[in-house]
């Protein structure tokens, strides 16, 4: 008996030691599939040279949408824009959408074949209300990529809400194009003295309602009502402008669900109004969009709704072409100080500090259309994995990277 006794403890020590092989050599298996499928590159002032580079280079190739969804302010990601923007160009890309408001688009691209910079146009209006023109084109790094797209032909598309600075600015548009200046000036004036008045006030305190204020605002109201009704331009900045302001005042009511959606809306809405003028002198428009991270998913967001990247998704689809659908973001901060901040987040660590390591310093770039293949037949048990790769594509990681310089006088 104790005879018998023995042999199945050893039988089930044999067994545990086993599972416990087994489980490790899967855990194994799953972190080398990762790196299989990870490959790295380099970028040399505007040249991206390596194996993750011929990838980027062929999935550009072979889409209609190349979907840049960023994390904001890294100066390594706008260096990464400006060192594909040749590389786009040579295969017929043509259109730069970016997560800006369209009459702030029209504003900034007037501006920089003017006077070849956004400095003193982000500074006068950072001097009169504590706050940029327009969100992220602030920083030097973005005015070189924009450069870089304008110089190689690229029309810029702004398919978002204007921000929330931008009537200090954009009434001075609305007025300069009005046939009836001197009828309009004493309105005009009242108006752009209340909106920079109240505008500054929103900025230094974040608990005043501004847009609930603009939207009901006599001032500004009559000011709108004397335009001529008839130009068209003029009507279409106002009708912005009070599409914008109701994104804001639902978050002011913290109508959090009414505002986002309301902002998905318009950034489709604004995308099919370029895409549909494209179409007349271009059959099959291409372009780059650069937008945050959480708009550019495949499928539903991290806000559980079907936003700007899927809805390029599908229409790639339609016109029996791809998109390709990539996420970027710093492996670390570079602090004033001298100091690195990591910026991977804790669920990550397990399979991308490995990448790191093994990167040396080379940007890295995630083959998660690869991987997905696998999880069909195998288990991934890295839950944020799994939500890379249901969203995009690729996943980008920059080395450590500096925030964007601050391009007007702070």
């Amino acid at each position: 008996m104790l005879a018998i006794i023995r042999t199945m403890k050893n039988i089930f020590a044999l067994i545990s030691i086993w599972s416990t092989l087994s489980c490790f050599a899967q855990t194994e298996t799953r972190i080398d599939y990762v790196k299989e499928n990870t490959y790295y590159f380099e970028i040399n002032k505007s040249n991206i040279k390596g194996e993750g580079a011929n990838i980027l280079k062929n999935s550009i190739k072979e889409s209609q949408f190349f979907i840049l969804g960023e994390e904001h302010f890294s100066a390594k990601i706008s260096k990464f824009t400006s060192a594909i923007i040749p590389i786009l160009a040579k295969e017929n890309y043509k259109y730069f959408v970016a997560e800006i408001g369209p009459n702030s688009a029209s504003k900034i691209y007037d501006i920089i074949k003017e006077n070849k910079s956004l400095y003193e146009f982000n500074s006068k209006v950072n001097d009169l209300v504590g706050e940029v023109p327009v969100p992220f084109f602030d920083g030097k790094e973005d005015e070189a990529f924009l450069k870089s797209a304008l110089d190689k032909g690229f029309e810029l598309w702004g398919i978002d809400q204007e921000y929330l600075t931008s009537q200090v600015f954009l009434i001075d548009e609305i007025y300069n194009l009005s046939k009836n200046k001197s009828g309009l000036y004493t309105s005009y004036k009242k108006a752009k003295n209340y909106l920079i008045k109240e505008t500054k006030k929103g900025i230094e305190n974040n608990k005043y309602k501004l847009f609930t204020e603009l939207s009901k605002s006599l001032i500004v109201n009559q000011f709108f009502n004397n335009t001529e009704s008839t130009n068209s331009r003029m009507q279409k900045i106002i009708s912005d402008l009070k599409d914008s302001w109701e994104v804001y005042r639902l978050i002011e009511i913290n109508d959090i669900y009414s505002s986002y959606h309301k902002r998905v809306n318009m950034l489709k809405s604004n995308f099919i109004d370029y895409y549909s003028q494209a179409v007349k002198i271009d059959t099959l428009p291409k372009a780059i969009v650069k937008i945050g991270g959480v708009h550019a998913s495949k499928g539903k967001s991290l806000h559980s709704i079907f936003d700007i990247g899927n809805f390029t998704m599908e229409l790639a689809n339609f016109n029996r072409k791809k998109s390709t659908s990539v996420l970027i973001f710093p492996s670390a901060y570079l602090n004033n100080d001298g100091s690195i901040e990591n910026n991977i987040d804790e669920k990550d660590e397990i399979f991308i500090r490995p990448l790191i390591n093994n990167a040396k310093g080379k940007w890295i770039i995630i083959d998660l259309k690869k991987i997905e293949e696998y999880s069909w037949k195998n288990n991934i048990e890295y839950k944020s994995l799994k939500e890379y790769m249901n969203r995009f594509d690729y996943l980008i990681l920059t080395p450590p990277s500096k925030s964007t310089t601050l391009n007007f006088n702070n």
